[in-house]
């Protein structure tokens, strides 16, 4: 008798036991289910972000190639223009000392003749 309640109270403890490990693994499948939906989520929008960074740097890399050509066409319009400046500023240099030398011999002449108009008083 004393064994075959021993015996029935041990089977308890394990019908106890298996459910508490039953338990136990349940709950970790649970837990790994919940983790392995969140790793799929965050999988998937790590996807969307960066197939957006993607999209967004090749609009970045088409706006810096455009500009660079702008750029370029600016650089050489602006050392075209240089260069006409260039022109203007030595035809315009020359045409400053003739228009000064011209003065500077009107004034000289004008001088000669007011000097011999009115002659000095002694």
């Amino acid at each position: 008798k004393q064994w075959y309640q021993r015996r029935v109270r041990e089977e308890e403890v394990e019908d106890e036991e298996s459910k508490d490990v039953a338990e136990v693994i349940r709950m970790h499948k649970e837990k790994q289910a919940k983790l392995a939906e969140q790793m799929l989520s965050m999988t998937s929008n790590l996807k969307q972000v960066s197939l957006a960074a993607r999209d967004i740097i090749q609009q970045d890399n088409k706006k810096l190639s455009g500009i660079q050509d702008v750029v370029e066409k600016n650089s050489t319009k602006l050392t075209r223009e240089t260069s006409k400046l260039e022109g203007y500023n030595k035809s315009s240099s020359k045409c400053w000392v003739w228009s000064l030398l011209f003065v500077v011999m009107v004034i000289f002449i004008v001088m000669v003749v007011f000097i011999r108009l009115f002659p000095r008083k002694r």
